[in-house]
C-alpha cells in the first residue's frame, strides 16, 4: 500500500513535469511565429480599447480597416480574446499575453480531461491517458505551428463539459459548453455531436445542460449566424485543397509551412503519431473482449467517432462535403484531428485500466513524450512586444483577416487612412459633446445645407441623430456613412446600436445565465428551507 502511494507521488510530478515543459516556450520572452498568432496579438489590443471605453460584448474594431472599423469581434470567437486581456492588464504586453493565454488553455485542458479519466477509470490510467494525450502531435500544430488559441480553448472547455457532465453538475454542463462555443464556433461544431452522442450514452440529462450552454453564447451566435449576410470574407479557404492522404495520418513528419495542394516540403503536420496510433489498435483489439457492456459501448462509441473523422479527411470525402454544405464552414478537413485528442486519451485510460501490470502503460506514457517532445520545442525570435504591432500600419489598418477579404457587402478594405474622422461641406464642428468609439456626438454650424461624412464603414445598427431627430444613413455609394444636414447650428450624435438578433441573444445570454446560477444554487436553496422547516416542527 505505502509503495502505491509513493507511485502516486512520482506519476503526479511526472505529469506536472511532462505538461509544464510542453508548455514551457509560450511563458518565456521570446516571440514564438505562428501562422494566426499575429492575428490575434492586433485582436487582443483592440479588443481591451474597447472593454476601457465600457463595451462588455465588443462587437466593432474601430482602429481597423485603415481606421474607418469592421465589424469583426461579432463574428469570431471572442472568449480568448477576453483570456488576452486580462492577462495583458498585468503584463501590459499583448504578444506574451497572447502566447501565456494558449499555455494556460492547454494546461487546463490537460487537467480537466486528466479529471475525467479519473472519474471513468482511476487515478493511474487517468494520469496515464492524460499524459499521452497531452503528447498528441496536433497539440502542438496548434500551440507552436497555427496559434489557434481558440482551438486550444474549445478543447479544454471539451474536457471540462465532459468531467462535470460525469460528475452529474449540470448546470455547469451548460456554463463550459457555453464557454466551449464563445472559444472557437467552428471547433464547437465539431464537438456538439461528438458531446451529443456522448450524452445520450451515459446520461441523458446533461442534454439539458447542453441547451443552457446554447442561451448563454446567444449573444456571439444568433447575431453571428443571422446577420452574416452583411459580410464577406468569413470563409475564404477552398476546403477541396486541405484533404489529407493516408500516409501523411500514418508517417511522422513535422513542418511549419501551410497546407494545401501542391505544397511540398516543410508543410504541416497531419501525424496520428505513433504511440497514438499503436494505443488505438491495442484498444480495438482489447474491447473485442471487454464484458463490460457499458465501458465497451463508451470507448466503441469514441473509437467509431475517430474513424469517421479520419474518413471525413480522406479526399474520397469531397463528395459528402459537397452533399453536406455546413461542413464546409470547417475550412480545412484536417481539423478533425482535434477529435483524436480526446480519443486517445480515454483508449489509453482503457488500455491501462485492463492491464494486469500498469507499468506498460507508463511505459507507453514515457515513449509518447519521447516521440513528440521535439515538437513542443518551437522555432523562437528575439523578443517582441506591443508597440512592435500597434506601430505598423499593415497590422493596425488591415481588417486582421486573411488577405485583409474579411468587410461589410458595401464595402472592400480600405486601405488608405481618412484625413480625420469626419469631412463637413458646408460647415464646421462648433464643439464636441462625446467622443467614444460607438457614440460621438457635437454642434455643427451649417452655412448651408450639405453632408457629414463620417469615416467610419457603415453596418446595421449605426445610427444618426440631428437635433435628436432619426435621420438617414447615406452608405450605398462608397459603403461609408454620410448624413445631410440642413443649414443652421444643429447638435449632431452617430451611434451603434444593437439590432434585434443583437438583443434577443443578449437577453437570451443573460436570461440563461441567471437561471444557470438559479440551478446551482436550487438544492441549497431546497436544502436549507428543509432544515428551517425541521427546525419549526421541532420547536
Amino acid at each position: 500500500m505505502k509503495k502505491f502511494h509513493i507511485l502516486q507521488y512520482v506519476l503526479v510530478a511526472f505529469f506536472a513535469i511532462a505538461i509544464c515543459s510542453a508548455a514551457f516556450p509560450l511563458f518565456g520572452s521570446s516571440y514564438i511565429p505562428t501562422h494566426d498568432g499575429e492575428y490575434h496579438i492586433i485582436r487582443i489590443v483592440e479588443f481591451a480599447k474597447m472593454l476601457r471605453q465600457g463595451y462588455i460584448f465588443p462587437r466593432w474594431a474601430p482602429d481597423f480597416n485603415s481606421g474607418y472599423g469592421i465589424p469583426i469581434f461579432q463574428y469570431h470567437y471572442p472568449f480568448p480574446n477576453y483570456v488576452g486581456v486580462l492577462i495583458s492588464s498585468v503584463l501590459h504586453d499583448a504578444v506574451r499575453s497572447f502566447q501565456m493565454a494558449q499555455g494556460f488553455g492547454y494546461i487546463l485542458a490537460v487537467v480537466a480531461l486528466c479529471g475525467w479519466l479519473y472519474v471513468l477509470f482511476g487515478f493511474i490510467p487517468a494520469i496515464v491517458g492524460a499524459t499521452i494525450s497531452a503528447y498528441v502531435p496536433y497539440w502542438f500544430v496548434d500551440l507552436y505551428v497555427r496559434g489557434s488559441i481558440g482551438e486550444i480553448w474549445a478543447t479544454a472547455f471539451l474536457f471540462c463539459v465532459l468531467y462535470v457532465s460525469e460528475r452529474k453538475k449540470y448546470p455547469f454542463v451548460a456554463f463550459f459548453y457555453g464557454l466551449l462555443i464563445l472559444s472557437h464556433n467552428v471547433l464547437a461544431m465539431v464537438y456538439t455531436p461528438v458531446l451529443i452522442g456522448y450524452f445520450l450514452i451515459r446520461d441523458k440529462k446533461n442534454l439539458w445542460g447542453f441547451l443552457g450552454g446554447l442561451g448563454i453564447a446567444s449573444y456571439f451566435w444568433i447575431p453571428a449566424l443571422f446577420e452574416r449576410g452583411y459580410v464577406t470574407g468569413l470563409n475564404t479557404v477552398n476546403f477541396r485543397e486541405h484533404f489529407v492522404r493516408v500516409y501523411e495520418l500514418l508517417i511522422p513528419s513535422w513542418g511549419t509551412e501551410f497546407s494545401g495542394i501542391g505544397m511540398t516540403g516543410n508543410t504541416i503536420s497531419f501525424q496520428v503519431g505513433i504511440i497514438p496510433l499503436i494505443i488505438l489498435i491495442g484498444v480495438f483489439i482489447k474491447l473485442i473482449k471487454e464484458k463490460d457492456k457499458n465501458i465497451k459501448k463508451l470507448v466503441g462509441y469514441f473509437l467509431i467517432v475517430f474513424g469517421i473523422t479520419i474518413a471525413l479527411m480522406l479526399p474520397w470525402s469531397q463528395k459528402i462535403w459537397e452533399i453536406i454544405t455546413p461542413l464546409q464552414l470547417m475550412q480545412y478537413p484536417w481539423r478533425f484531428l482535434s477529435v483524436g485528442i480526446p480519443v486517445v486519451g480515454i483508449a489509453s485510460a482503457y488500455w491501462v485500466s485492463r492491464m494486469k501490470r500498469p507499468v506498460i502503460g507508463i511505459i507507453l506514457m514515457v515513449l509518447a513524450i519521447l516521440f513528440s517532445y521535439s515538437y513542443a520545442r518551437p522555432v523562437q525570435y528575439a523578443p517582441r512586444n506591443e508597440e512592435y504591432y500597434t506601430s505598423r500600419p499593415n497590422f493596425t489598418d488591415g481588417t486582421s483577416s486573411m488577405g485583409n477579404s474579411f468587410s461589410t457587402i458595401w464595402t472592400g478594405w480600405k486601405d488608405t487612412r481618412a484625413q480625420s474622422a469626419f469631412s463637413i461641406k458646408n460647415g464646421v464642428v462648433e464643439k464636441y459633446f462625446k467622443m467614444k468609439y460607438l457614440d460621438t456626438s457635437f454642434q455643427v454650424m451649417m452655412t448651408d445645407s450639405g453632408i457629414i461624412t463620417v469615416n467610419t464603414v457603415y453596418f446595421p445598427g449605426w445610427k444618426a441623430y440631428v437635433d435628436s431627430k432619426e435621420t438617414p444613413i447615406i452608405y450605398t455609394d462608397d459603403g461609408i456613412i454620410h448624413i445631410s444636414v440642413p443649414q443652421g447650428s444643429h447638435r449632431v450624435s452617430i451611434v451603434f446600436v444593437d439590432t434585434a438578433p443583437r438583443v434577443i441573444g443578449k437577453v437570451l445570454s443573460i436570461g440563461s445565465l441567471i437561471g444557470v446560477f438559479v440551478w446551482v444554487g436550487l438544492p441549497y436553496i431546497m436544502g436549507s428551507s428543509l432544515s428551517i422547516r425541521k427546525f419549526a416542527k421541532k420547536k
